[in-house]
């Protein structure tokens, strides 16, 4: 008999994940592929297949060992403290209230998905980090990415469009979250932060610059934010040479949790926020990790992981600064304003 096509797909990429150890050294953004809903027969087995590989999956994350060279920190400092509500209880803005559908305009068609072009002095704080991750300065001698990015360079590149152009500058250390690698944590994403402090200090002109850290009443459901990074122009695709842009508007968590998906399913943790279009083909992708998320010249997020790219239904994921200001004070000696 032949296969039916949706389960074939899905055993084969979980029998594939489970074959050999999850290498995380070599992931960029985590891309679950997306598959359409599968027939109600199938159901049942596509989930268990699901939960065999996100088993798997937190395994390999909570048996990798990410404190090597971390500053000796005290795990229970970074606790979080008591902070305004959560982005959910600002929906109500007057400002930027959030509706079902967005008519934005000049929006239409920009993605970093087959996206708009753009150069680096509109986004001068943007840097590469390896061959598929991006960062944020956030100070002349220190740069935030994504924990699941890893030790994957020992330079970052800053200050070009190209990006295997700018100028490349020494990493002194790496300082990923203390929790990341924690066995109990709410989400295999969850903590999704790195600190790359840099062997000198950057000269910042027209083309380099940092960002400031959002607070937390910053997350306002239906603000737009502007992503950056050089990823796939296409799901599996080829990867941008030049510096593209997509604006999209922050999603509720609640609307976030109700995605049918693996690692939404009212599973995203309180350091974790969305954004995106339900239909719109518009979204980070491969390659676009530990990009920044940007509003008013202030870091909201970075790029964590997404179900496929632009897949309709669904948004990315991006990690809450705001949440580990504190440890980023700790970290670096910055005092944050």
């Amino acid at each position: 008999m032949a296969c039916v096509s949706v389960f074939c797909f899905v055993y084969a990429f979980v029998s594939s994940a489970l074959a050999s150890a999850v290498d995380l050294e070599n992931y960029d953004l985590i891309i679950i592929p997306w598959q359409p809903n599968p027939r109600p027969s199938l159901r049942a087995l596509e989930k268990s297949l699901e939960d065999r590989f996100a088993k798997s999956f937190g395994e390999a994350i909570s048996n990798a060992d990410y404190h090597t060279n971390h500053k000796r920190l005290d795990v229970e400092a970074f606790r979080p403290s008591p902070v305004p509500p959560e982005i959910d209880e600002y929906e109500t803005s007057t400002v930027n209230p959030e509706r079902d559908e967005y008519d934005y305009g000049s929006f239409s068609g920009e993605r970093i998905v087959g996206g708009t072009q753009v150069d680096i002095n509109l986004y001068p704080y943007h840097v590469a980090y390896g061959d598929n991750c991006a960062g944020a300065i956030i100070d002349k001698k220190w740069v935030i990415t994504a924990a699941h990015c890893n030790k994957k360079s020992t330079f970052i590149k800053a200050g070009s469009k190209h990006i295997h152009k700018g100028k490349k500058v020494k990493i002194k250390e790496h300082y990923i979250h203390p929790l990341w690698g924690a066995k109990n944590k709410e989400h295999p994403f969850d903590y999704d932060f790195q600190l790359l402090e840099l062997a000198e200090p950057l000269s910042f002109d027209d083309n380099i610059q940092s960002l400031k850290i959002a607070h937390i009443e910053d997350m306002v459901v239906g603000k737009i934010i502007t992503v950056t990074g050089w990823g796939n122009i296409e799901e599996n695709g080829p990867y941008s040479n030049v510096l593209r842009a997509v604006r999209i508007p922050i999603i509720s968590k609640s609307i976030c949790q109700s995605v049918p998906f693996p690692y939404f399913r009212g599973t995203l943790s309180s350091r974790m926020f969305c954004a995106g279009f339900a239909e719109e083909k518009k979204d980070a992708c491969q390659g676009d990790s530990g990009g920044p998320a940007v509003s008013d010249n202030r870091l909201l997020g970075m790029v964590s992981f997404g179900y496929g790219c632009a897949t309709p239904g669904s948004y990315g994921v991006y990690s809450k600064v705001a949440k580990v200001r504190p440890w980023i004070e700790e970290v670096t000696g910055l005092k944050l304003d």
